[in-house]
């Protein structure tokens, strides 16, 4: 992964990125927000496609994937960020040299390499799928102090009788579109 500064513009041209990570196909943007004075906003692309915002829905699929492919590892995976959201406090800055550290950071305490194996399953690999989630967990955090939507679809993920209907329902904020 690389790290860069932003330089893709949204909302025709009148916001440009803090901070852009960029993997083999696919880019996460993160724009400033508008709900807080720290707030972020997250998006991303895959090559050649137009910049779209990320739903829960979107890597609780592929999360599910992956536990079809190896679920021990997955469960691994997922307990590792789990740790990360219940250590995740709001952002102070969200500036780039901020979420530049907290990224690399998170990679070396949760040791993304040894999660690489998971890459066979589904359509995100997990370095992309590690920033994105980080990403979401710390907005969710820095927008509401007593947020739950993310860590609750760890949970429900990590149980070991998975019930799917519930998962798609709570990563589809109660049924609506994700």
């Amino acid at each position: 992964m690389e790290i860069r500064r932003g330089t893709q513009f949204i909302e025709n041209g009148t916001k440009q990125a803090i901070v852009e990570f960029v993997f083999t196909v696919y880019i996460i943007y993160v724009f400033q927000g508008t709900l807080s004075q720290f707030d972020i906003v997250i998006k991303y692309k895959k090559d050649g496609t137009r910049i779209r915002t990320p739903k829960h829905i979107h890597w609780v699929v592929d999360i599910l994937m992956k536990m079809q492919g190896n679920e021990i590892l997955t469960k691994n995976y997922l307990q590792a960020i789990q740790e990360c959201w219940n250590s995740c406090v709001p952002l102070t800055n969200n500036d780039y040299d901020t979420l530049k550290v907290l990224i690399e950071n998170g990679e070396n305490d949760i040791d993304i390499e040894q999660y690489f194996p998971l890459n066979a399953f589904g359509e995100y690999d997990v370095e992309f799928l590690y920033v994105l989630m980080e990403l979401l967990a710390v907005q969710e955090k820095t927008n509401r102090a007593d947020a739950y939507m993310f860590g609750k679809i760890i949970e429900e993920l990590l149980e070991t009788e998975r019930d799917i209907f519930k998962i798609i329902y709570t990563a589809g904020f109660g049924g609506r579109r994700g």
